[in-house]
């Protein structure tokens, strides 16, 4: 018995030296797990850490020069066989961030001008975070561009870099035909030089790591230009707007003659070219070929047909029709005409470039109405279009001068109801200053109050529900110009987007480094596309003191800014 005791406790132990020896495995291999691994890539440090306890991908780090200063706006993207899988800004610390990445290699590259640009080695994303410590090194190209035949410097180049996946600034050729790029991405494969009158020339760029700055020397040499031609549908030629080598930065613009036939430079050789019409779909792309006539054929339009009709659903005898925004398929902006009568109820709109509408439509007496947005297609019509212009709201109050005393005679309407259909509202203060204000329009809307000798009174920001009132007492004060409240800059049409023509010394806007040119993204977190001119106005004034987020373009950077709306007077 006791023989078998022994023989039972001589088991267990071996049982539990076998569970100890694997635990012990185990816990090597998780030793060996979140040990940290440092390895020096190209100007980079990678660390793998531990495990992370969230099952999220991520790969985060810093961003510093050659001094190990942090470096904020460095701009920083995940690259996997050559291809942009994300991208981000760093922020003022130098610190990036990339969450939810596919497992797989990826490289880590990064570039900020001047301090230069920075390559990891193979990364290997699982579900375990990642840090990087990337330190950025010169990655500069400079060089001369010259005339094939005599030598010559040329100025005025344009130099563009071929083989990145994003967009990157180009630069040109001073009067000695030199130029200079601070920075070149890692990705990119060749530096392109164009200028009128000569061949596109590709010169490549051989791997940069760890090298000095390339020097390169572009020769272009003479070539004609390319000859085409613009026609319709049934082959007859037109005039038109003709685009060439688009969101490049050698683009070309031209227009053919009323024969149909136009010229282009050399430089668009290799390029891709359309046409464009106002009363029709653009040209399919043809690239264009050197000693080959370009023949580009315009497509048909298309057209919008509806019904205007009132808030219980009833058709609206007499009423107006325009386009207050569009976003084309392809291809330039047309100039939007005025808008159009209608009868009993239906209307139609004929010769539309293909792309997304919205229309306003209006009747007397009541608010214009907008559509929902409306897609056109080549040759074809988009109907069952229904525009409601419902009743509108009320605004009512005093007016009132610096000292509260009444205004008589007042005159108040809405500003900037629309880009193609005005309001007809209008009221007059009577002897107490009081007025009523009807058919206010849905949405943010704007008060205008102006009385001689008083500066105009813009106030903004506020709504009222159809068949509701609100009140909104107005002070004047005497003197000439205009008082609103908002950001201080001026808006415009930019392409198939609104931008910034010009910002006011001294006001919000240019407090925080908004530039005319910048092209506006969104506001307040939402996107902008489709909108008009007059619509981006009304959201961006508002009470003075609150807050308006507005994310901007600039020479291909995304801007974020906050903005605090002041009064302004002008």
């Amino acid at each position: 018995m006791a023989s078998r005791i022994r023989r039972l406790l001589f088991a267990a132990l071996l049982v539990a030296s076998a569970v100890g020896v694997l635990v012990a495995i185990h816990f090597d291999r998780a030793r060996k797990l979140t040990t940290q691994q440092t390895f020096v890539a190209p100007s980079a440090m990678v660390v793998a850490p531990a495990p992370s306890v969230e099952r999220v991908v991520q790969l985060r780090g810093h961003i510093l020069n050659a001094n190990g200063d942090a470096i904020n706006g460095a701009h920083v993207r995940v690259t996997s066989a050559e291809h942009v899988v994300a991208e981000v800004a760093t922020d003022a610390a130098g610190q990036f961030s990339f969450d939810r990445l596919a497992n797989g290699s990826v490289r880590v590259e990064a570039d900020h001008d001047p301090e230069g640009a920075v390559r990891s080695a193979e990364i290997s994303i699982s579900n375990v975070a990642t840090d990087l410590v990337l330190v950025l090194v010169p990655a500069s190209v400079h060089g001369v561009v010259v005339d094939g035949e005599s030598g010559h410097p040329i100025a005025g180049a344009s130099l563009s870099m071929d083989g990145v996946p994003f967009l990157a600034p180009g630069t040109t050729s001073d009067a000695s035909g030199e130029f200079r790029f601070a920075v070149v991405p890692f990705e990119a494969t060749a530096i392109v030089g164009v200028a009128s009158g000569y061949r596109t020339a590709r010169v490549p760029l051989a791997p940069r790591e760890n090298l000095s700055e390339p020097a390169l020397r572009i020769v272009l040499r003479a070539a004609p230009p390319i000859d085409g031609d613009v026609v319709d549908q049934d082959g007859k030629p037109l005039h038109a707007q003709i685009v060439a080598c688009e969101g490049q930065p050698f683009e070309v613009h031209v227009e053919s003659s009323d024969d149909g036939a136009f010229q282009l430079p050399p430089s668009a050789v290799g390029c891709d070219a359309f046409a464009t019409h106002a009363d029709m779909a653009p040209s399919d792309a043809a690239q264009i070929v050197e000693g080959r006539h370009t023949t580009l054929r315009l497509g048909a339009a298309g057209s919008i047909a509806g019904f205007a009709i009132d808030e219980r659903g009833r058709s609206i005898d007499s009423f107006s029709v325009g386009i207050e925004s569009f976003v084309p398929a392809r291809g330039l902006t047309p100039p939007r005409g005025g808008a159009s009568d209608f009868k009993d109820g239906s209307f139609r709109l004929e010769r539309l470039v293909p792309g997304t509408y919205v229309l306003t439509a209006a009747t007397s007496g009541r608010p214009p109405a907008r559509s929902s947005s409306i897609v056109v297609r080549s040759g074809a019509v988009t109907d069952n279009v229904k525009i409601v212009i419902a009743q509108g709201g009320a605004v009512e109050g005093h007016v009132f001068d610096d000292h509260h005393a009444p205004i008589a005679d007042a005159e108040l309407h809405f500003d900037l109801v629309s880009s193609v259909i005005g309001s007809d509202a209008i009221a007059t203060t009577n002897a107490s200053g009081y007025y009523r204000l009807e058919a206010a329009p849905a949405g943010l809307f704007t008060v205008s109050a102006r009385k001689e000798g008083y500066r105009v009174k813009l106030v903004s920001g506020m709504t009222v529900s159809a068949g509701q009132t609100i009140t909104k007492d107005l002070t004047l004060a005497k003197g000439s110009g205009f008082e609103l409240s908002g950001i201080g800059a001026n808006l415009s049409q930019v392409g198939n987007g609104i931008g910034f023509a010009g910002v006011l010394p001294g006001d919000p806007a240019d407090g925080v480094g908004l530039h005319p040119g910048d092209r506006i993204l969104r506001i307040d977190g939402e996107e902008i596309a489709g909108l008009s001119v007059e619509d981006a106005i009304q959201r961006l004034r508002g009470e003075p003191g609150t807050v308006v987020g507005i994310t901007v373009e600039r020479g291909g950077e995304t801007l974020d800014v906050a903005i605090t709306r002041a009064t302004l007077v002008h």
